[in-house]
């Protein structure tokens, strides 16, 4: 172990229980802290499986099972409809609720209109957001405290809505409000019982909420449908262009803008926790600065960069890996009999895959709870597995945005690093926390100050 890892601080983590929780204590802790819920077996064991008073839950961390569950045989897994009904906004069609044949239509649609070759003209855009920031944290004086995340949160919308319609600000709201969607979990995510029941209340505010949205939506779609529409072919333009003569219904339009709006700040949490590690590591932080003065010389990135930052890419996936985005993915349920890495899986069983887990298995990975993006680099990571690592999934099911967000992050964090040094504001607890999506439970409180040209 060198100098620099024996005075580096251990990532922040959250408590982990030595033994497996009572179904009460599950559902209790689950409340309070998904990530607390998960005891020190499931980090050693590649199978586990639990009998609770509700049933038998699996939890998967075997990279051949992942294949089992997530690729070759997940038309046996369909996700839980209960976590489903969380994310049925409207019309209940966005790929985050449906299954079968109509996410795969969508699926189909929309795949083009987010692969790399379609975003990369957003890269101008989402450096142009980046920049702004950067003259923004300029003013702020040196001894100014402020929350990470809650500083970056404007930064993540703007920058989604110049993506998803660039000249509409209107829908920033939207953004904000249902990027905050859902924070933990309630029985009323759990009972399909009829809305308009008082105990549902909380429920139906979130799909009002978005409700509300729908008439704006209607406008902007409607928009780039007309002839004489000469805007910019951002994403909303290109998920009102039929492909193969489909094309999404109005009510389908609504549906996915709302859902890629409640995805898109969860994609880009990690903007939170690299400033956090860089903090904490300043001999990572020196070298990746040094790559960003060689490659970029102070400039703006554009998406032909991307490659040519490799040490930026490893820093980021292994911030990822650390605090994924998702850290508990959303649940299965085996409609029939199978067999995963060896294993009897009962149908009915609900069947985890957890990156939080998966991503600090002691099978997996070397010194799993450190810090290290050399872990990422050649031929460590060609040697791995790539059902070892799930920042945005894998399968068909794989996150559909995310090469739009790693170019997000890579850009944003780009210009960034190359203009300040973000500094721990010392004496406060930093506690990941998270149901479906992951942050810091207290905040992050940073000071910011500006690099000597040159990048020193």
């Amino acid at each position: 172990m060198t100098l620099a890892e024996q005075i580096e601080p251990p990532p922040a983590l959250p408590p982990r229980p030595d033994r497996a929780l009572t179904t009460l204590q599950l559902w209790r802790t689950l409340q309070r802290n998904s990530l607390a819920a998960w005891d020190a077996e499931l980090y050693e064991e590649l199978f586990v499986e639990r009998r609770f008073a509700w049933g038998r839950l699996v939890i998967v961390s075997d990279p051949g099972g992942i294949r089992r569950v997530l690729q070759d045989n997940y038309q046996n897994y369909p996700r839980l409809g209960a976590i489903r009904r969380v994310f049925a906004f409207t019309s209940g069609t966005g790929m985050l609720c449906a299954e079968g044949d109509v996410w795969r239509r969508h699926r189909r649609i929309i795949n083009p209109t987010l692969d790399p070759r379609a975003i990369a003209p957003d890269a101008t855009l989402i450096a142009e957001t980046a920049d702004e920031m950067a003259r923004a944290l300029a003013a702020f004086p040196a001894d100014r405290e402020f929350d990470l995340g809650a500083t970056f949160s404007h930064l993540v919308t703007v920058s989604s809505r110049r993506v998803l319609a660039t000249d509409a600000p209107e829908i920033e709201p939207m953004l904000d409000r249902m990027g905050h969607f859902p924070l933990k979990p309630s029985l009323v995510h759990f009972v399909p019982l009829p809305r308009w029941l008082p105990l549902l209340r909380r429920y139906a505010s979130s799909r009002d909420a978005a409700a509300r949205f729908a008439p704006m939506l209607d406008r902007l779609f409607a928009a780039r449908r007309g002839a004489a529409y000469g805007g910019r072919r951002d994403l909303f333009w290109r998920l009102t262009q039929p492909r193969d003569g489909a094309a999404l219904g109005s009510a389908e339009l609504r549906d996915e803008a709302i859902t890629l709006g409640a995805t898109s700040s969860t994609t880009l949490r990690p903007l939170t926790w690299v400033w956090y590690l860089l903090a904490t590591h300043p001999a990572v932080e020196e070298r990746l600065v040094g790559e960003l003065a060689a490659v970029l010389g102070g400039r703006a990135p554009g998406a032909e960069d991307l490659a040519r930052l490799p040490y930026l890419r490893q820093v980021l996936d292994e911030t990822m890996r650390l605090y994924p985005p998702l850290p508990v993915m959303i649940p299965r349920r085996a409609t029939a009999d199978d067999r995963v890495c060896g294993h009897a899986v009962r149908r009915g069983s609900i069947v985890l895959v957890m990156p939080w887990v998966l991503h600090r298995h002691r099978r997996l990975w070397r010194d799993p709870d450190r810090f290290d993006p050399d872990r990422f680099a050649e031929p460590e990571a060609r040697a791995r597995s790539r059902y070892s690592y799930l920042p945005f999934g894998i399968g068909p099911h794989v996150c559909v945005g995310a090469s739009l967000a790693m170019m997000q992050l890579v850009i944003a964090v780009a210009i960034l690093a190359q203009r300040f040094r973000f500094r721990l504001v010392p004496g406060q607890r930093i506690e990941p926390v998270a149901w479906i999506n992951l942050r810091p439970r207290f905040g992050i409180r940073m000071t910011v100050e500006p690099r000597e040209r040159g990048g020193s």
